[in-house]
């Protein structure tokens, strides 16, 4: 009797530690329907990537972002690949959250007709006009911020319209009840076989502008960031292929999407929306400065949120793929470009 007491205590001692372990390398990460906005995510999960790197990661349905904000404060999800300002204006009510890597940065677009493409280079222009947006959207928030600095009154010199997608901002535009939108997510590639003209991308007033950013918990944070690193680094390995190999990439995605390859290929490749896996902290402080200034923060919020950000994933994340691929053009890059985004 007393052997098998033992013997048991024994597998106990054994097995737990790699129960706890096998936890350590699960991740729940959370996504809007077939969207492909974290194109990496879905490119390394699709690859295999994230299993060679010795992660389980499951891909979760979310309705929206602020439920995917939710569910990670629940322990229901591990990561939110989307979204920068539901995460942002959970941090400044005190959410114990922290923005630790980037999925995409830009991607706004101004959209408007053809007889009024060059019209808005000059922010001043906007005086006078019906400007259509999707509030959750953070192009149009720095435009609002980039109004301002150009001395408009967004009370009186601007009537901001707000819709509730971008689908609706290409009607209005179309139909003359806006007189220019602001669109992101490929939209733009849409608004044109609409007929409407690109009158502007963001980055040409807001170059490496925050948009999506990768959101954990505190807690997964602290408790899983050895996985959080291996997931990093199976998105940098994606991004590798997708630069190398396009036709692949393009293939995998296409078919996850069930998008047209001409979309696919202009998300990845327009440099409209730009793919990074960098969390460019000092650009995610800027943007909460923008929403500040906006009025888009909580009434009550956090004037520093220094604690809810982090670069040192990425960093670590980054480093080991320099290892592995050392003669690697587009590592090289993201290693000089980051210390102006972090530092």
């Amino acid at each position: 009797m007393k052997n098998i007491f033992y013997a048991a205590a024994l597998a106990l001692l054994i097995f737990l530690p790699a129960a706890a372990r096998a936890g350590e390398t699960e991740l729940r990460v959370g996504n809007m329907g077939s969207s492909i906005k974290p194109a990496m995510v879905v490119l390394a999960h699709e690859m295999g990537y994230y299993k060679d790197e010795g992660l389980d990661v499951k891909l979760m349905q979310i309705s929206n972002l602020n439920e995917g904000v939710t569910a990670l404060q629940l322990g229901k999800l591990d990561i939110l690949p989307l979204g920068v300002i539901p995460s942002l204006t959970y941090a400044a009510k005190g959410a114990e959250l922290v923005i630790y890597g980037g999925t995409i940065a830009e991607g706004c677009q101004g959209v408007t007709l053809p007889e009024n493409k060059d019209k808005y280079r000059d922010i001043k222009n906007f005086k006078g006009k019906r400007v259509a947006v999707h509030r959750p959207e953070t192009g149009q928030m720095i435009m609002r911020a980039k109004m301002r600095e150009a001395g408009l009154d967004l009370e009186k010199d601007v009537e901001i319209i707000q819709l509730d997608g971008f689908q609706a901002i290409i009607e209005a535009v179309s139909k003359g009840m806006a007189d220019i939108g602001f669109v992101n997510s490929g939209f733009g590639l849409i608004a044109e076989k609409r007929g409407l003209a690109i009158a502007f991308n963001i980055k040409e007033v807001a170059p490496n502008a925050v948009c999506c950013r990768q959101t954990a918990s505190r807690e997964v944070f602290e408790t899983k960031r050895g996985a959080l690193v291996k997931f990093q680094l199976a998105n940098l390995r994606a991004y590798k292929l997708m630069r190398d190999a396009p036709d692949t990439a393009v293939a995998k995605l296409t078919a996850f999407s069930g998008q047209p390859e001409d979309y696919v290929r202009y998300c990845l490749y327009s440099e409209v929306m730009v793919i990074t896996m960098d969390p460019a902290v000092n650009r995610i402080k800027d943007f909460y400065k923008v929403m500040e200034a906006n009025g888009d923060l909580p009434k009550v919020y956090k004037a520093d949120i220094s604690d809810n950000v982090d670069s040192g994933v990425y960093r670590e994340a980054l480093d080991e793929a320099m290892k592995r691929w050392p003669d690697c053009e587009y590592f090289k890059k993201m290693d000089a470009e980051f210390a102006a985004n972090n530092l």
